[in-house]
C-alpha cells in the first residue's frame, strides 16, 4: 500500500509539473514599451515572405538573434493566436494548433511576432514576418532516396516516405535488406503510390515494378539492349514504362567545384510493357546519338527526351551537351511520329536536362547547366520554365548560386519540389516553391523538420525527391521478398527490326 501511495503521489508532481510547465511555456510575458528592432529578425531555415501549403507541418525555427528569452506570437485573421516562451531561441510551434490556425486561414496572410528580452530585461520587438497560406493543397507525401555525399559509406542507403503534414518518417526499402546493394531511380505514375518502381543493382540487379497491389521484379535487359533500364518514366496510362538504357562512366576529382562526374558513353531509349512483359523501341529513339531523361506529356501523346549529339572524333565529357526533343507515340497502335527539336543546347546556350511537364500540360520544367545531364553535381544547374503554348521559356528568379537540380510537380500543378544544395554547398535538401495560374514560382522553402537545427548536422542527401498524393501502403515482408527473388526476364519485341537500329541499343551484352 505504502508503494502504490508513492507512485500515485510521484504521479502528481509529474502531472503538476507538466501543468506548471505547459503554462510558463504559452504565458504573455508582461512586456512594455518594447524597442522597435526597425527590422524582422533572422530565423533558420528562412521561413519568410513565401506561400506555403495550408497542410503544411509545423515551420519550426530558430530565432537568430540575442536573448535571455524569446516570445513568439503567430496568428492570422482567424482563429486564436499561437503563444510560444521560450528560454532558448528554438521555436516548437504546436502542431494540432499550427494546423488548426492553416486550415481556418487558407488564402491568408500568417504572421510570426517575434520579440526578444535582452540581458537588463527591456525587450525587443521585431517587424512582423508573414507568408501567405495557398489555397491549395500540396501532396502529402515525399519519397527521396538518402545516401552519404561524395560517394562515401555509399552503401548505407534507403528510399524512403516523408509525411508533409507532419514529420512522420519511413523506409520503404533499405538496402541492407537487399545485400548492401545500391537502390535507386524510384519513380511515380502521376503522384499515385499504387504506381511505383526502383531498380535494385548488383548481385540482386532487378526493377521493382509496384502496380495495383502487385510485386513483379523484371530484368528488363536483354539481347538487343545495352543494358537494363535506367531512367523511367511512366505513361499516364500505367502499363507502359519508358526508360533509357545507358552506359555510364564516373570520373572523381580531388579538387574544384565538380569533383565528380557522371556522364553517357552511349544511351538510348525503351519502351517496356507490364502486361506483356515486353521491350520495344524505335530507330528514331535508338541512335548513334545519345538518347536520355524520357518523359510522357500528361495525355500520354508525347514522349520528351534529352539527346546528345554523338562527336565526330575525341571530346572531352565536360563539353558534352544536350537538346530538348519530343516525338509523338500512339499507344493503341504502337506508332510513333517524326520528332520534334523543342530548344538546341546551342541555342540555349546550355545543357538541358530533366524535363518534367506539368499536370494540366502547359508548362515544362527544366534544369539547364554548363553541360551534361547529372545536375546534381553541378553548381551551375538552375531550373527554367517553358510555357508550351508559346515555347518562351525563362531561367527561375528561385534559382540559387549552388545547385538546383531534379524536380517533380504535385499532381494538382500547384506546387513542385526541388533538390537544392543552397544551405551548404554540400548536401541536397528538398525545398517547395508553390507555382500560381500566371506561371510564376515563388520563394521556395526547405521541407520541415521537428528539429529546426536538423539541417545543421544533418550530412545526408536527399535524392530524388518526388511528391506523392497519398501514403504508399506496400507488404514490407513481399517488398523484401520481391527485392530478394530472381528477376523474371523481359522479352525483345520481335516486330522490332533490330537491323535498323542504328545506335547501341542492338548490341548484344
Amino acid at each position: 500500500m505504502k508503494k502504490k501511495n508513492i507512485y500515485i503521489l510521484t504521479a502528481g508532481i509529474i502531472v503538476l509539473l507538466i501543468a506548471v510547465f505547459i503554462i510558463a511555456a504559452t504565458c504573455r510575458p508582461k512586456i512594455k514599451n518594447p524597442h522597435e528592432a526597425g527590422r524582422t529578425a533572422a530565423i533558420s531555415p528562412d521561413y519568410s515572405q513565401t506561400v506555403i501549403p495550408p497542410n503544411i507541418a509545423p515551420l519550426n525555427f530558430v530565432i537568430k538573434e540575442e536573448g535571455r528569452r524569446f516570445y513568439v506570437k503567430i496568428y492570422s485573421d482567424q482563429g486564436d493566436t499561437l503563444r510560444i516562451v521560450a528560454s532558448k531561441p528554438v521555436i516548437m510551434i504546436p502542431h494540432r494548433k499550427w494546423k488548426k490556425l492553416l486550415n481556418q486561414n487558407a488564402g491568408n496572410d500568417v504572421y510570426f511576432d517575434i520579440y526578444a528580452e535582452e540581458n537588463l530585461g527591456r525587450w525587443i520587438k521585431y517587424q512582423s514576418i508573414s507568408n501567405h497560406i495557398a489555397r491549395e493543397n500540396i501532396d502529402s507525401y515525399l519519397v527521396y532516396r538518402l545516401i552519404n555525399p561524395g560517394y562515401i559509406l555509399w552503401d548505407k542507403l534507403g528510399i524512403y516516405k516523408r509525411n508533409i503534414e507532419s514529420f512522420d518518417e519511413s523506409p520503404v526499402m533499405v538496402n541492407d535488406l537487399a545485400d548492401k546493394n545500391c537502390m535507386n531511380c524510384h519513380s511515380f505514375c502521376q503522384n499515385d503510390p499504387d504506381h511505383m518502381l526502383f531498380h535494385i543493382r548488383g548481385s540482386l540487379g532487378g526493377t521493382i515494378i509496384y502496380r495495383n497491389g502487385q510485386l513483379k521484379k523484371i530484368n528488363t535487359g536483354t539481347e538487343y539492349t545495352m543494358s537494363a533500364g535506367v531512367y523511367p518514366a511512366w505513361h499516364p496510362g500505367g502499363n507502359i514504362i519508358a526508360f533509357s538504357v545507358n552506359k555510364i562512366s564516373q570520373k572523381f576529382y580531388s579538387a574544384g567545384a565538380e569533383s565528380i562526374e557522371v556522364y553517357d558513353r552511349s544511351s538510348d531509349i525503351i519502351l517496356y510493357d507490364i502486361e506483356a512483359n515486353m521491350v520495344t523501341t524505335s530507330p528514331s529513339i535508338s541512335t548513334i546519338h545519345k538518347e536520355s531523361m524520357p518523359v510522357w506529356s500528361p495525355d500520354g501523346r508525347y514522349l520528351y527526351f534529352g539527346r546528345a549529339n554523338k562527336p565526330g572524333g575525341p571530346q572531352p565529357h565536360d563539353s558534352m551537351m544536350y537538346d530538348l526533343l519530343r516525338i509523338p507515340y500512339d499507344i493503341e497502335s504502337g506508332q510513333w511520329g517524326e520528332i520534334d527539336t523543342i530548344l538546341t543546347a546551342r541555342e540555349a546556350g546550355h545543357s538541358i536536362s530533366w524535363p518534367r511537364i506539368s499536370p494540366d500540360g502547359r508548362y515544362l520544367l527544366f534544369c539547364m547547366s554548363d553541360h551534361g545531364y547529372f545536375s546534381i553535381h553541378y553548381p551551375s544547374s538552375d531550373l527554367y520554365i517553358m510555357d508550351l503554348e508559346t515555347m518562351q521559356y525563362k531561367r527561375l528568379d528561385i534559382s540559387s548560386d549552388n545547385v538546383d537540380s531534379f524536380h517533380s510537380w504535385s499532381h494538382n500543378g500547384r506546387w513542385f519540389v526541388f533538390a537544392s544544395k543552397q544551405m551548404n554547398g554540400l548536401c541536397s535538401r528538398p525545398f517547395f516553391s508553390y507555382f500560381d495560374e500566371s506561371g510564376n514560382a515563388h520563394k521556395p522553402f526547405v521541407l520541415p523538420q521537428k528539429d529546426p537545427e536538423f539541417y545543421s548536422t544533418y550530412l545526408k542527401n536527399y535524392n530524388v525527391p518526388e511528391l506523392v498524393s497519398e501514403r504508399i501502403d506496400i507488404n514490407k515482408w513481399k517488398l523484401t521478398k520481391t527485392v530478394r527473388s530472381r528477376a523474371i526476364n523481359a522479352t525483345f519485341d520481335p516486330a522490332v527490326n533490330v537491323d535498323a537500329l542504328s545506335g547501341a541499343t542492338k548490341i548484344k551484352k
